[in-house]
């Protein structure tokens, strides 16, 4: 076949092809409006949800921030009242910022914590915010409702905080004087062998708790296991001091 016939067909190939094209289009108009449409509405929904959701984060970020700023406040007794001092300047009263005692700041911290996880339960500082929730309550005394605010953090997906958020439910149970659910919890993250956590310091708090529970034999082999096995790191010396106590008990 010619060079000039085989162009030729390949011209004609083409006409065929967008005479084909055009009439699909005239007759599947609205579907392809349909579709375009659609594509739109889909994109546009996917933006809607990227802004919302940084959206979200900066107000969760936000909620946790404003909690935190009363948390690492000063303690400091209020000054004595204006005009009883030597100081024509001084203001008197509790200066803005501070707290009295510990123990009032951390109440004045807590439902700001509360909220913000509650606000945000799935977002980071949500998370962050109820893990602070579960350390405070620790720091009032509210153990049980400490131990419940840790198993959310657990729940949540979070694996660094969920990695710390164990480690404080096991101490809320043994200051709770929870000693066997202390140890069942610390024998988890044992058993979970996490690289970020350091074993020995781990199995240091299971003998303590072993101890406090009475199965001294039990304490006993724990540490004996921080000597034998971890006998490079402080804490073996911590393990021998505790067996020497408890050989002289």
């Amino acid at each position: 076949m010619k060079t000039t016939e085989r162009h030729h067909l390949k011209d004609n190939e083409l006409a065929i092809a967008l005479g084909h094209a055009q009439d699909w289009t005239g007759r599947n108009a609205r579907t392809l409006l349909g579709v375009i449409g659609a594509v739109v509405v889909i994109g546009a929904g996917f933006l809607g949800v990227t802004a919302w959701r940084n959206s979200g984060n900066n107000d969760a970020r936000a909620a946790l921030a404003a909690a935190m700023v009363i948390d690492e406040a000063r303690v400091m007794p209020p000054a004595p009242p204006a005009g009883t001092t030597n100081d024509p300047n001084a203001l008197g009263g509790q200066l803005p910022g501070t707290y009295p005692t510990e123990q009032a700041k951390l109440e004045a911290a807590l439902p700001k914590f509360q909220a913000a996880a509650d606000a945000f339960p799935t977002h980071e500082a949500g998370l962050t915010a109820r893990y602070h929730v579960a350390r405070t309550l620790v720091s009032l005394g509210r153990f049980d409702d400490a131990v419940a605010a840790y198993d959310r953090v657990i729940a949540g997906g979070n694996t660094l905080l969920a990695r710390s958020a164990r480690l404080g439910k096991g101490e809320a149970q043994l200051r709770a004087a929870q000693y066997e659910p202390a140890i069942a919890t610390f024998k988890q993250i044992v058993d979970q062998k996490d690289a970020a956590l350091p074993t020995e310091a781990v199995l240091m708090e299971l003998a303590r708790a072993y101890r406090l529970a009475g199965r001294t034999e039990e304490a006993r082999k724990t540490l004996t296991q921080i000597v034998e096995q971890h006998a490079d790191t402080p804490y073996a010396g911590d393990a021998r001091s505790e067996l020497e106590k408890l050989g002289k008990a």
